[in-house]
C-alpha cells in the first residue's frame, strides 16, 4: 500500500512539473508575442510624435508656407494607430484555476503575477487612445484611398512590415492642386493647432514610460524559457 501510494504521490509530482514547464513555455510564447507588439507601438508613437512635432513646427513658422502633401503625409502620420492585440489568455488560465502554483519557483510566480500586472496597468495608463480628434479630423478631410496610401506608400516599412519610425520618402505620392484643397479644408478647423498639439502630448512619452517595463518582460522571458528547458 505504501509503495502504490509513494509512486502515485511520485506520478502525480512528475505531471505537476510537466504542466509546469508547458505553462512556462506557453507563457514565455505569449510574452514574446507581446514584446513584439510593444516592439511596434513604440515604433509608431516615435513616428507619431515625429510627425506631430514637425507638423507643429511647419504651422508655427511664419517665414514661408510649408508644402500641402508633406503637410498631410505628417498629419496621416501623428493620427495613424496599428491597435495590435495583446496576449493574456495563458496567464488568466493559470491565475482563474489557481494552477499558478504549478511554476515550482516561488519568486518567478511572484515575478509573473508583478510584470503582467504592471505590464497590463502600464499599457492602460500610457497607451495613447485610438479614437482621437485629430484622428477625426483627418478622416472628415481627406479621402480614405489617399489615407491608405500614405500608409502604405510612407508609414511601413517594406521591408519589416513594421511602422518605420520616421515618416518615409513618398515619391509615389507627389504633391498636386488635390492635396491642397484636402490641406487647406484641414487648415481651415480653428482648433487644428491644439489637436496636433494634443497628439504630440499622447504619443512622445510613451517609449520612455514603457521601457522599464519592456525590460522587465525580456527578463522574465528569458527565465520563463530556461524553467520551460
Amino acid at each position: 500500500m505504501l509503495i502504490a501510494l509513494f509512486a502515485e504521490s511520485a506520478w502525480n509530482d512528475r505531471q505537476d512539473r510537466l504542466q509546469g514547464r508547458q505553462y512556462a513555455s506557453r507563457m514565455s510564447l505569449e510574452l514574446r508575442k507581446n514584446l513584439d507588439y510593444l516592439q511596434n507601438d513604440i515604433r509608431w508613437t516615435l513616428q507619431a510624435c515625429n510627425s506631430a512635432e514637425m507638423a507643429l513646427a511647419e504651422m508655427r513658422d511664419t517665414d514661408g508656407a510649408p508644402d500641402p502633401a508633406m503637410m498631410l503625409r505628417l498629419f496621416v502620420s501623428a493620427a495613424a494607430f496599428p491597435a495590435p492585440d495583446y496576449h493574456r489568455a495563458t496567464y488568466d488560465d493559470l491565475i482563474a484555476t489557481g494552477r499558478l502554483s504549478l511554476i515550482d519557483d516561488a519568486a518567478l510566480r511572484e515575478q509573473i503575477v508583478y510584470v503582467y500586472t504592471e505590464f497590463l496597468e502600464s499599457l492602460s495608463a500610457w497607451r495613447p487612445p485610438k479614437d482621437t480628434e485629430l484622428r477625426s479630423a483627418v478622416v472628415k478631410s481627406l479621402p480614405s484611398e489617399y489615407i491608405v496610401r500614405v500608409i502604405s506608400d510612407c508609414l511601413v516599412d517594406p521591408e519589416t512590415g513594421f511602422l518605420a519610425p520616421k515618416l518615409r520618402s513618398c515619391d509615389t505620392i507627389p504633391s498636386s492642386n488635390t492635396p491642397e484643397s484636402w490641406y487647406g479644408k484641414l487648415m481651415a478647423r480653428p482648433d487644428i493647432e491644439g489637436l496636433t498639439s494634443e497628439r504630440a502630448w499622447q504619443v512622445c512619452d510613451f517609449e520612455r514610460s514603457m521601457a522599464p517595463v519592456q525590460d522587465r518582460l525580456k527578463s522574465l522571458v528569458m527565465e520563463l524559457e530556461n524553467t520551460a528547458g
